[in-house]
């Protein structure tokens, strides 16, 4: 009965389909509404403008990809945008492979159908940054530690170590993944038969490969990425954060994941009878290995939370539900049939619709600022015709904070590189003796104090000319209080 079933959806050719709505759709939606990249990919951005091994937020992946995005369509957005919907299609592509391994193609499909009404697989994929790209990295390394399991082939092996290395150069998160993956490898004599596998050492090395650069890079510069993550993790020793904070955070996690349960539990809507034939059954290798790599790391973070009292973000959590969608078809094994199954589609692409009008309808008739209808091209455009006027040259540095400087310098036709902050810690790449003799745009948001620099900041540079508040209206959001910046030039020596 499921075959005849399979044999008329043919689910390569749904999953071929909406791979192809996916991207285009969330492509091209940011692409056409948004007047300025995400806050997390204008960072990426003036990351990526100099390739370093790593960043003072992030290793080195993130502002990488963002440099050959943004070489791909010269600053036009598109590319970025593009860029964030390859890497979840790239994870909808794993975990359908995945799920084949486990489950009959049409239980794979949905699978994947269900992660597109989780926010952090449509509207938060928006953004081009750690958390999506992790998207793509964790469910690769997930299927390929599958098939190194079952193969024990050097080649895959040796992919996992890539994979895994290449997730922990995009967020150190990722070592909630790899720590089940390794306890995986323990719980069974087969599983620890891979201890005396040459191929698996091999990948060993080559995850060591992959990371030593950064490691190295982070000696040089006061583990300044270290700090920065146990910084973001931090919080006050009272005993109400070791439960706040991994309940509030698992909570989060579930809220996210009901859409797709819902999506799920309409299979079992209708008069039709149910056929048991249809029932998944899947092995125990297969059930444990959704348990420690598709639960594990969820648990594992809560864990850690409950324990040392961390603060965790929601953002976090965006690989974290990638196997679940397995999960709940093997949990569920809901009851398909051809009608159950369009009538679900119908259903699925109307979601789909409603998710992009409503975010397109936010953004257009927004009440209040955004950062999509900063008016970051036009005061880009403002300061470097005022530069080339004034010193008769190209602008040489962007001093200043992270998002104004930051959009003046992507929007700007100079593309100069950004002093972040005015601190050297944080922007090792900036030679100062040469910002000072070269000269640079001072510029940052007078509503922000923690952007305002310090009067020992100012003092460095004894030649900045004048501070003049400069003010440009939001676009779209005409009635808003307009955008108000100080700008100050360096002249050149």
């Amino acid at each position: 009965m499921l075959k005849e079933i399979t044999g008329k959806i043919q689910p390569e050719r749904w999953m071929v389909i909406f791979l192809w709505i996916h991207i285009l759709v969330w492509t091209l939606v940011p692409y056409w509404v948004r007047y300025a990249l995400p806050l997390d990919a204008m960072e990426g951005a003036t990351w990526g403008h100099q390739l370093e091994w790593g960043y003072d937020k992030n290793p080195f992946v993130n502002g990488w990809l963002t440099a050959l995005a943004v070489y791909l369509d010269q600053y036009q957005d598109w590319a970025v945008y593009l860029f964030s919907q390859l890497s979840v299609a790239i994870c909808f592509l794993a975990v359908w492979q995945l799920a084949k391994k486990m489950v009959p193609p049409i239980y794979a499909l949905l699978a994947v159908f269900l992660l597109e009404g989780i926010q952090y697989y449509n509207v938060h994929s928006i953004d081009f940054n750690d958390n999506t790209i992790e998207l793509s990295l964790w469910a690769l390394t997930a299927l390929w530690f599958y098939n190194a399991l079952k193969s024990q082939s050097v080649r895959d092996w040796m992919l996992v170590g890539l994979l895994a290395g290449l997730g922990m150069m995009t967020k150190y998160y990722t070592i909630v993944l790899l720590i089940p993956m390794f306890l995986f490898l323990l719980v069974s004599p087969t599983n620890r038969q891979t201890f005396i596998k040459p191929a698996f050492y091999l990948g060993m090395a080559v995850f060591v490969a992959v990371v030593l650069p950064h490691v190295i890079w982070l000696f040089s510069h006061d583990f300044i990425t270290v700090n920065y993550a146990f910084k973001r993790v931090h919080s006050r020793p009272t005993w109400i954060n070791h439960l706040e904070y991994s309940g509030r955070f698992a909570w989060q996690q579930v809220e996210a994941f009901l859409p797709a349960v819902a999506m799920a539990l309409l299979f079992f809507v209708g008069d039709e009878p149910r056929d048991h034939s249809t029932r998944i059954p899947v092995n125990r290798f297969d059930r444990l290995f959704l348990l420690f790599v598709g639960v594990g790391p969820f648990l594992l973070t809560i864990l850690l939370s409950a324990f040392t009292g961390m603060k965790l973000r929601a953002g976090w959590g965006t690989p974290l539900l990638s196997l679940w969608g397995i999960l709940l078809m093997v949990w569920l094994h809901p009851p398909v049939t051809v009608k159950r199954f369009y009538r679900f589609i119908v259903l699925f692409f109307v979601l789909i619709a409603s998710i992009v009008v409503g975010y397109s309808a936010a953004l257009v008739r927004a009440d209040e600022p955004s950062s999509a209808n900063f008016p970051g091209k036009v005061i880009a455009s403002v300061l470097t015709q005022e530069w080339r006027n004034t010193y008769h040259s190209a602008v040489p540095y962007i001093a200043g904070s992270r998002w104004v400087a930051g959009n003046v310098a992507y929007y700007s036709a100079d593309h100069p590189p950004v002093y972040i902050d005015w601190n050297p810690r944080i922007s090792p790449w900036i030679d100062e003796a040469k910002l000072q003799a070269k000269g640079a745009i001072f510029v940052w948001d007078t509503t922000e104090p923690r952007e305002i620099p310090s009067a020992e900041t100012l003092a460095r540079f004894k030649k900045l000319g004048d501070i003049k508040i400069m003010r440009f209206s939001w676009l779209r959001n005409k009635q808003s209080t307009p955008v108000e910046i100080a700008v100050a030039f360096l002249p050149p020596m």
